[in-house]
């Protein structure tokens, strides 16, 4: 009978030895890169419907880091491109995002550039799952706009109106 006492542990005791591990493993999925907030400004074309925020987020984030040779084609082909398939020029005052080869390329030290623009159009290549999207960072030289890819196809428009 001792023997059988000794071999029991109390399932109390059980989950005070796993609870240590289980925070663990918690704290390691934590991201620690700073979160894409909500831009300060943004200009939209979206006719009826208004700009969904977090498509603005899903999309930045799903970018590859590898900056496209494209020479930028200026605010007015953009805008005209947004206004015929619906977009979004979003403006943020500092928005940090970790992007260590473009970081590369713009002459940065470090993986993390400061956005300062995003521009979004609902142009899809549906042949590669993706879209174009254009970033204004701040480099050591001043401003400087990059074309990059994203994998995230979302509209960056849904129903309902816009806030006026």
């Amino acid at each position: 009978m001792i023997g059988k006492r000794l071999g029991r542990i109390p399932s109390d005791v059980k989950l005070a030895r796993l609870l240590p591990l289980a925070l663990l493993t918690l704290t390691a999925c934590v991201s620690s890169a700073p979160r894409i907030y909500i831009p300060d400004r943004m200009k939209a074309s979206c006719e009826n419907r208004a700009v969904k925020q977090t498509a603005i987020e899903s999309i930045i984030a799903s970018t590859d880091d590898t900056p496209l040779p494209n020479a930028y084609p200026g605010d007015a082909a953009l805008q005209k491109t947004i206004t015929q398939l619906g977009g979004v020029f979003a403006y943020w005052k500092s928005q940090p995002l970790r992007m260590p080869d473009t970081a590369k390329k713009v002459g940065v030290d470090g993986d993390y550039l400061t956005l300062t623009r995003a521009v979004i159009t609902n142009q899809i290549d549906k042949a590669n799952h993706s879209r174009p999207v254009w970033f204004t960072f701040e480099g050591p030289k001043g401003s400087v706009t990059v074309l990059e890819r994203a994998y995230d196809i979302q509209d960056v428009c849904i129903e309902g109106q816009a806030d006026i």
